[in-house]
C-alpha cells in the first residue's frame, strides 16, 4: 500500500510519458499535491485525520472505479485514470470497441505499482458493474442512459454526456484565427471541448477567411487523421449543402481545403448554435448583443467550454450566465486546467467519502 506522496510521485512519473504530455501537458508532483489539498483540504488526507471544523476528518477512496470511455480520443480515458489513481483506487477501464491503441500502449510502461491498480475489459459483465463503489461514463447521452439502467442503489454515478463546445472572439482577428484554427483541429475536432462555432464581433467574412488560411497552415503542420466512409461522406454532404444554400443566400458562404476534406468553413449569418459534423468542419457566426440561450437556441444546454479571446476575467464573468461550466482563454480548449470542474464535478472530491471522530 503506497502513500499519498509515494502515489503521487509514481503517477507524475508515469504522466511525463510523451502520449501523456501531448494529451494533458506536464503533470508534476507538486501539482498532484497542490490539487489534492485544495479539493481536499489536506495532501495528505487520505492518510491521516486531519481538523476540519471541530472534528477530526479523513477522506477515504473507493475500493473500485469503473471508467467507461469513448473511443473519440485518448484524453478523456488518460484524464479520467488520473483521478482514480489520484486517489488510489483501483480502477476499470472499459476500452471502446474500437480500442484506444495510444492510451492501451501507454498502460503498458506503468510501473508495478501503478499496473496492478488499473485491469482493462472490452466487455462489460454483471460482476463489474456491481463491483465498482463509483462508475463514471463518458459518451453520448444514449451510452449514459444505458450505463445508468446498471446502477445499484449505493453506487455513485459521475456522467460526461453529450457536450458541445464554442468560441468568442471580440477582437484581435489575426492571433485569434491562429488559435481557433488550433482548437478546431486538434484531435479531428472530437472531443467534447473541441469548439464547433466561433462567434465574432465585427467582420465575420474577413475572420472566416483569415481561419481558413490558419486551418490550412495547421493541416499542413498536424495533418488530419483518416476519415472512414461515413465521416467523408458526412464532410462531403455538409460542403454540398452549403455550396447549395450559398448559392441562393449571400450571407452564407464556404471555404474548403482544396483536392481532399482536410478542413471547412462555413460562414452563417444565423447566430444559433449548429453541431458541426467534426472533422475540422467549423462555423463562423456573428455574435449576438447578448448572448444568451435563447439566441444560441436548444445546443446551448450542453456547452461545455467557451473559448474566449482576447480573455479577460470580466468579459468572462458576463459570459458566466449560459450553462458552460468552464471558460477559458482561445488556444487552450483542449488542454483544460489540472484544477478544472469537468462538466461541473469536483474531480477528486466528488469520489471521495468521509469519516469524522469527534
Amino acid at each position: 500500500m503506497t502513500t499519498t506522496q509515494e502515489r503521487t510521485q509514481l503517477i507524475a512519473e508515469a504522466y511525463s510519458s510523451r502520449t501523456a504530455m501531448e494529451l494533458l501537458g506536464e503533470i508534476r508532483c507538486e501539482q498532484l499535491t497542490e490539487w489534492l489539498a485544495a479539493e481536499l483540504g489536506h495532501a495528505d488526507i487520505l492518510d491521516e485525520f486531519h481538523p476540519h471544523g471541530t472534528l477530526r476528518s479523513r477522506a477515504y477512496a473507493p475500493s473500485s472505479i469503473l471508467h467507461i470511455v469513448s473511443g473519440n480520443t485518448s484524453h478523456a480515458a488518460l484524464q479520467s485514470l488520473l483521478r482514480g489513481l489520484v486517489i488510489g483506487s483501483h480502477n476499470i477501464i472499459k476500452l471502446p470497441t474500437l480500442g484506444l491503441p495510444d492510451f492501451e500502449n501507454w498502460l503498458e510502461t506503468l510501473p508495478a505499482e501503478l499496473s496492478k491498480m488499473v485491469s482493462t475489459h472490452r466487455n462489460l459483465t454483471d460482476k463489474h458493474y456491481q463491483q465498482a463503489d463509483v462508475i463514471i461514463a463518458i459518451g453520448s447521452d444514449e451510452t449514459i442512459a444505458e450505463v445508468h439502467s446498471h446502477l445499484l442503489p449505493h453506487q455513485r454515478f459521475i456522467p460526461h454526456g453529450h457536450k458541445v463546445s464554442i468560441a468568442v472572439v471580440t477582437a484581435d482577428f489575426e492571433n485569434a484565427a491562429r488559435l481557433a484554427a488550433r482548437d478546431c483541429s486538434l484531435y479531428n475536432q472530437r472531443g467534447c471541448l473541441s469548439p464547433h462555432a466561433v462567434y465574432i464581433k465585427g467582420d465575420t467574412s474577413l475572420f472566416a477567411q483569415m481561419m481558413a488560411e490558419e486551418m490550412e497552415c495547421y493541416a499542413r503542420e498536424a495533418p488530419p487523421q483518416s476519415l472512414s466512409l461515413s465521416e467523408a461522406g458526412a464532410v462531403q454532404n455538409l460542403r454540398q449543402t452549403t455550396q447549395f444554400i450559398a448559392a441562393n443566400d449571400p450571407s452564407t458562404q464556404l471555404w474548403q481545403s482544396a483536392d481532399n476534406l482536410d478542413w471547412t468553413i462555413i460562414l452563417e449569418a444565423d447566430s444559433s448554435l449548429k453541431l458541426s459534423c467534426l472533422n475540422r468542419c467549423v462555423y463562423i457566426k456573428p455574435l449576438p448583443e447578448k448572448l444568451s440561450t435563447t439566441t444560441l437556441g436548444p445546443e446551448a444546454s450542453h456547452l461545455s467550454s467557451i473559448a474566449l479571446h482576447p480573455f479577460s476575467h470580466k468579459t468572462a464573468t458576463s459570459l458566466a450566465q449560459l450553462p458552460a461550466h468552464r471558460i477559458c482563454p482561445l488556444g487552450s480548449s483542449q488542454q483544460p486546467n489540472l484544477f478544472w470542474h469537468h462538466d461541473g464535478f469536483a474531480p477528486l472530491a466528488s469520489l471521495v467519502k468521509w469519516k469524522d471522530l469527534g
